[in-house]
């Protein structure tokens, strides 16, 4: 692995390790298969199911300290976004493996979902730069690869269980979703950005990093994980028809240009929610409102094939639409 002006060039040759969630949707079935694969196209000289958190965050804090470079990482987005977490403005590279329910931090790389071709870019390249989310409050901080939220969301991460997402997949959200919806209060939310205050009432409150928001589903076209930007908007008023017609249009793929949808593409935000809600960071409950997000500059080296004129899209009309300077 080298530096060359300024981007990681990786090969097969680079010493590799790769950490697999065996409580991912598809995790402790696929190892196998997927470690033979590595193992055939890379020097892998490490490969692991960690039982527990603290035995994943120390396989890879005690690579990285003997000068590992690559990580392979297979899991959901709750799995990608801890790892992310450790390695975040680290001077090394992660690589996916999609072995979860959503996968939606996956969908955002471009990458392909056979195995020998993934497999084949995973051993060399490209690598890029990309931004990452970071949520502060008064007594903790994590970083984030898709969304924070607040509301639906939250209630929804409560309701699917580990044996719903690995049994059903996909067919487990619907029936999710429309309970959450139902056990979802409308809550006042407060916006303090740009030395101005926006005020109003929702179900769910979405901070994103990224195009993708849930799975391939959801897309945020002005955005991309290069464009120094958070995504902010509510999902509609605290009408039901707002949050499905907002909603609706993010299902088409269409941009968020309905006033409920509260939308502003900012670098730094603080949000307030009354009463305080909890936020839920790529799909895990963390810590309650009032909480400070900010956009992290190349703050992950990870294998992708980003679309140029897409990335610098996100960029362009990030800066043209909110021009915070």
């Amino acid at each position: 692995m080298k530096f060359v002006d300024n981007v990681i060039e990786i090969s097969p040759d680079d010493p590799t390790v790769l950490v697999v969630n065996p409580h991912s949707r598809t995790g402790r079935e696929r190892f196998e298969n997927v470690r033979q694969k590595l193992a055939e196209a890379m020097n892998l000289i490490h490969a692991v199911l960690p039982s527990s958190e603290t035995e994943f965050r120390s396989v890879l804090e005690y690579h990285c300290q003997k000068g590992i470079r690559r990580f392979i990482i297979g899991g959901g987005d709750g799995t990608l976004s801890a790892a992310a977490n450790i390695l975040a403005h680290r001077p090394v590279v992660l690589g996916v493996l999609p072995l979860g329910t959503g996968n939606t931090f996956f969908s955002g790389l471009n990458l392909p979902s056979s195995l020998p071709q993934l497999v084949e870019i995973l051993a060399s390249g490209p690598v890029s730069p990309i931004d990452m989310g970071l949520a502060e409050t008064e007594t903790a901080h994590r970083y984030f690869l898709n969304t924070a939220t607040f509301g639906v969301s939250e209630r929804l991460t409560k309701l699917l269980t580990e044996e719903s997402k690995r049994r059903l997949g996909w067919l487990a959200w619907p029936k999710g979703v429309r309970r959450a919806i139902m056990q979802t209060p409308v809550f006042q939310v407060r916006l303090e950005y740009w030395n101005r205050v926006d005020a109003f009432r929702t179900r769910q409150l979405i901070v994103a990093k990224g195009r993708n928001l849930a799975g391939p589903v959801f897309m945020l076209d002005r955005a991309s994980y290069q464009d120094g930007r958070l995504h902010v908007f509510s999902l509609g008023g605290k009408d039901w028809w707002s949050l499905l017609k907002v909603a609706g249009r993010l299902v088409l793929g269409q941009q968020i240009s309905d006033r409920s949808a509260h939308y502003c593409a900012v670098k730094e935000v603080r949000v307030s929610t009354d009463p305080p809600m909890a936020v839920d960071i790529d799909g895990d409950v963390w810590e309650l409102a009032p909480c400070r997000f900010t956009a992290q500059p190349r703050a992950l080296w990870v294998i992708a094939r980003f679309n140029e004129k897409t990335s610098l899209k996100g960029l362009s009309q990030g800066k043209a639409e909110n021009n915070d300077g």
